[in-house]
């Protein structure tokens, strides 16, 4: 059984920008980051989820910082086994 590292995401939760261990960044609706902290790390935690990742850990950092640790969820809960988040991706989705 292959075991990958985790995937660490920095929440902000002012603005509701993110950036991940791998570079990639990105940003909740201004709707759903004016909701409070937990709004936006729930809707970051979700999307990561949504594409096989599951979260392990929160911790609050400072100046409304909040870290977020994944792990690869189980292979049966993933179409495939290389499966990731798209270069491109971002964590902006409708919440319709």
């Amino acid at each position: 059984m292959r075991h990958s590292k985790p995937l660490e995401v920095e929440v902000y939760a002012h603005g509701g920008w993110w950036k991940d261990s791998r570079g990639r960044t990105g940003q909740v609706p201004k709707e759903q980051a004016s909701k409070g902290p937990v709004a936006t790390i729930a809707m970051v935690a979700n999307g990561f989820g949504a594409v096989g990742w599951d979260l392990a850990e929160v911790v609050s950092a400072q100046h409304n910082t909040y870290r977020l640790s994944f792990e690869r969820a189980p292979s049966g809960e993933r179409a495939d086994e290389d499966d990731d988040l798209p270069p491109d991706w971002n964590v902006s989705i409708s919440m319709g």
